[in-house]
């Protein structure tokens, strides 16, 4: 007797009922819930930023200067704001006394290179489509170079010459401008030239005011020469380091700026 062969379905009943019998009942075979292994915890890795650095020595815009700084003749508040002697300013630029002793040949390229960016001899053609300029960065440039021209003369106040060469009564200006740029009246040279070229959209007068900036920046070391001997290299040094030669710090800006609001108001 052959046995009917069994259906799918059957045979799918079959295996389901299989499986269902080899599980024991959930009341007779309790289930263990399994614990997670606990990871190690591992210490954090030891993150180094280098040494502490010391503090900022500016505070307000008005540097604290070091013991050295103060017994070399340095600024204080009332020191900032003195009336320049213009009488003395003038004599000392006519003083023919001490002629060629005070590197007068960099006044003199200065005046000239000026005087060649306001009235440029010939003019360089880069052709229709190059666009060489921007009015409103221009402006914005100029206005820059006016706060640092102006801050820069007040702060200096009588040690003001235009000659390498400081003053014999030179006292060491850290304070107000030169807090953020230490020879913001070169700064201000620059920025106004180059401000003219944008303006102007000349390529010339960029080109004079390139080398404006290349004189003034000789200038201003050799000038520092002459203020590392007279006020000592240990504190000149030292103002250097934090201070830029030419180029202002951003973040004392605001307060130059604001000075130079204010001296407005004073007047008004």
């Amino acid at each position: 007797v052959v046995s009917p062969r069994p259906s799918r379905a059957s045979m799918a009943c079959a295996i389901v009922s299989a499986l269902a019998t080899a599980r024991a009942p959930a009341g007779m075979r309790p289930r263990t819930r399994r614990t997670p292994r606990a990871r190690p915890i591992r210490p954090p890795n030891p993150v180094s930023f280098g040494a502490p650095r010391a503090p900022s020595t500016i505070v307000n815009n008005r540097r604290e200067l070091p013991a050295l700084a103060r017994a070399a003749g340095g600024d204080d508040d009332e020191a900032l704001d003195e009336t320049l002697d213009v009488d003395a300013v003038m004599k000392e630029i006519t003083d023919t006394s001490q002629l060629g002793q005070r590197d007068e040949a960099f006044f003199v390229g200065q005046m000239v290179l000026v005087l060649l960016v306001a009235f440029p001899p010939f003019h360089v053609d880069l052709g229709d489509d190059a666009k060489f300029g921007d009015p409103l960065f221009g402006l914005a440039t100029i206005a820059l170079a006016a706060v640092l021209l102006v801050q820069g003369s007040k702060n200096l106040g009588n040690s003001l010459t235009p000659f390498p060469k400081p003053r014999a009564d030179n006292k060491l200006k850290t304070g107000g401008a030169y807090a953020v740029v230490r020879h913001p009246m070169y700064s201000g040279l620059i920025f106004g030239c180059f401000g003219v070229a944008l303006l102007t959209g000349d390529p010339t007068r960029t080109l004079f005011t390139m080398a404006l900036a290349a004189l003034l920046n000789a200038k201003a070391a050799r000038e520092e020469d002459y203020l590392s001997e007279m006020h000592g290299a240990d504190v000149y040094g030292k103002y250097a380091t934090e201070v830029p030669r030419l180029i202002p710090r951003i973040d004392g800006m605001k307060a130059v700026v604001q000075d130079f609001a204010d001296g407005f108001e004073r007047k008004e």
